[in-house]
């Protein structure tokens, strides 16, 4: 199986040159690398000069989000994407061995998830997955979340599932993308054996970002995906979770801004719906079983500063 990685970047010269020096070094020939430009101030193309025989480079002229995604894995060659943010390090030749082995052995696997940890501390982080990060970080289970950034897909089931909502920008994509891949008949897994660091690097990330478009992408998640009674179950605790994130943090004029925009574009959301299917329904609520209670989240979220959100 032949192989792609496809990397966004936005801003961050010093962490693509790293990146795409660190995957030149330790990735055979045969492993196509993408990277997407979306409107840097210092271009990408500048920054990989060293690299030009090495690298593709896709020039966007505005900052499109997570649609640059979709135009890297549009342009790779390889039965299997693997897509990075370019703040996210240590992928290697044997981890992407790992991959193809993974597909070969499991035929109705889709996507991928990686482990993630901090670039210095190797904390883990980037969990997304709702289970309890002491008892499932080291443990392989089927999921309905992707971590955009670490994830390896089979490339022509990204295409099929219709890739990830450009109106999105960016926030719930990776979830959205999910639920798309189950409808199909799809699986998607938390596969720890293959790590990555990341270095969640601030530059690009406006402070007042998760507050608006966690807020209003969710909104668009359960119109776009969820029947009634899981939109009704869902979508306003995150709504009443994002409310108090956003008193706590100062952030309460770009919480109802959220809000409002996501009602102007319910209409235009709605055309694009895809509910969930019988099997797919059955799938999330069996991943769902092992999902953390109430109180646990309430702790580890609402009251401890700091936490990601």
């Amino acid at each position: 199986m032949t192989v792609t990685i496809v990397i966004i970047s936005f801003n961050r010269p010093e962490e693509i040159r790293r990146n795409v020096s660190e995957l030149s070094a330790t990735l055979d020939e045969d492993v196509e690398i993408i990277i997407v430009d979306n409107k840097s101030e210092v271009p990408v193309r500048s920054v990989l000069a060293d690299f030009d025989e090495r690298v593709k480079v896709i020039e966007m002229k505005k900052n499109v989000g997570v649609a640059a995604r979709n135009i890297g894995v549009r342009h790779a060659t390889g039965e299997i994407v693997i897509t990075l943010d370019d703040d996210v390090f240590g992928l290697s030749g044997n981890d992407v061995q790992l991959i193809k082995d993974y597909f070969l052995q499991y035929n109705t696997v889709a996507a991928i998830n990686f482990r993630v940890v901090d670039d210095l501390t190797k904390i883990q982080m980037n969990w997304c997955h709702r289970r309890r990060l002491g008892d499932w970080w080291n443990k392989e289970f089927n999921t309905y979340e992707i971590s955009e950034g670490a994830v390896a897909y089979r490339r022509q089931c990204f295409l099929d599932s219709g890739m990830y909502p450009a109106y999105f920008f960016i926030s719930h994509e990776g979830p959205d993308i999910a639920l798309s891949l189950m409808n199909l008949g799809w699986d998607v897994v938390y596969y720890p054996s293959v790590t990555v660091k990341h270095a969640h690097s601030m530059n690009g990330r406006p402070g007042w970002r998760r507050y608006y478009y966690d807020t209003r992408n969710m909104v668009w998640l359960g119109i776009r995906h969820y029947n009634v009674t899981l939109f009704l179950r869902k979508v306003p605790l995150h709504l009443v979770a994002m409310f108090f994130y956003s008193l706590r943090d100062g952030y309460m004029a770009v919480y109802l801004k959220a809000i409002r925009d996501s009602l102007k574009e319910v209409n235009r959301i709605k055309k694009d719906r895809i509910c969930m299917s019988e099997n797919a329904y059955k799938k999330y609520k069996e991943i769902e079983r092992f999902n953390p209670g109430f109180f646990y989240m309430l702790r580890k979220r609402i009251f401890k500063r700091g936490v990601s959100i």
